[in-house]
């Protein structure tokens, strides 16, 4: 069997609700696609200590998501270097040139600032959008009652939070990214009417699971872009204030067929990866 390693598995040792998902989607891609997951390797590592086992797989599946931008964990990039490689899932922003991009056999990026950030490097890169939109987990969820109108997630430049009520009144720790199982994270955005996403990967669930939603500037351009691909640019905006002033009431139909056309894409890039794969052995 074809045998592959998973680098920059966010969800070995994050307690954070979208790494657990898109290692999940990962895995489960990556059985689908008929190929043999050997081993895997959290964000932070030293390659030289991995030789032996990298030196015995046919392909490394390197999982970029929201880890490459203004210069950060280029390691993940210098991989190519040494290995085929392919790079999945990422975003680009505001890196300086770097050499080993060329070398990898795919790319993909969540979205189009960073695909044309990538190309701008002299390298082929592929639009296909976050990994969680193929998560068979998150389009299976039960849901929730609806007992709340908005919800308002934290933020990872500035993480508060507020749960707009009757009485509009501030509820500190609301909607934490960490700490916080999938399912609990999914039954708390499924419990609002509505949803300001000040979290890329609330919107990605909001637009799977058919949730009115918003949001606002993150760490990288990542949301921005998306809500562009997704045709709906006017409903991302530059504080939360405003995010949660013009959260629509009604979900865009854009937004669903963007959804399921994503999750086509992404079986179709892990169906590309297996050919790779295979072609290295």
């Amino acid at each position: 069997m074809t045998k592959v390693a998973f680098l920059n598995d966010t969800s070995l040792f994050s307690s954070h609700f979208g790494c657990q998902l898109v290692g999940q989607v990962f895995r489960e891609q990556i059985k689908r696609t008929g190929l043999d997951l050997v081993f895997s390797l959290p964000k932070t590592f030293e390659l030289s200590e991995y030789k032996k086992q990298l030196d015995e797989v046919d392909l490394v599946v390197i999982n970029g998501e929201g880890s490459i931008h203004h210069g950060r964990n280029k390691h993940l990039v210098d991989v190519a270097d040494k290995y085929p490689s392919v790079l999945l899932n990422c975003v680009f922003q505001e890196n300086p040139i770097y050499p080993a991009l060329r070398k990898f056999l795919f790319i993909s990026a969540r979205e189009s600032y960073s695909q044309k950030a990538i190309l701008d490097q002299g390298a082929e890169c592929h639009r296909v959008p976050d990994a969680i939109f193929a998560s068979s987990f998150v389009r299976a969820f039960p849901g929730a009652n609806q007992t709340g109108d908005m919800g308002i997630t934290d933020n990872v430049v500035k993480e508060y939070a507020y749960k707009i009520g009757p009485f509009k009144k501030k509820i500190t720790g609301d909607f934490k990214a960490h700490n916080i199982t999938p399912a609990q994270y999914l039954y708390k955005l499924h419990s609002y009417r509505r949803i300001c996403a000040g979290r890329f990967h609330a919107a990605v669930i909001s637009a799977c699971r058919g949730i009115p939603f918003s949001t606002w500037e993150s760490n990288s351009w990542k949301t921005q872009a998306m809500l562009e691909d997704m045709g709906v640019p006017h409903l991302h905006f530059s504080t939360r204030e405003e995010a949660i002033q013009n959260c629509p009431e009604t979900f865009d139909p854009k937004i669903g067929h963007f959804a399921d056309q994503a999750k086509i894409g992404i079986e179709n890039m892990f169906d590309q990866v297996a050919q790779i794969a295979r072609e290295q052995c």
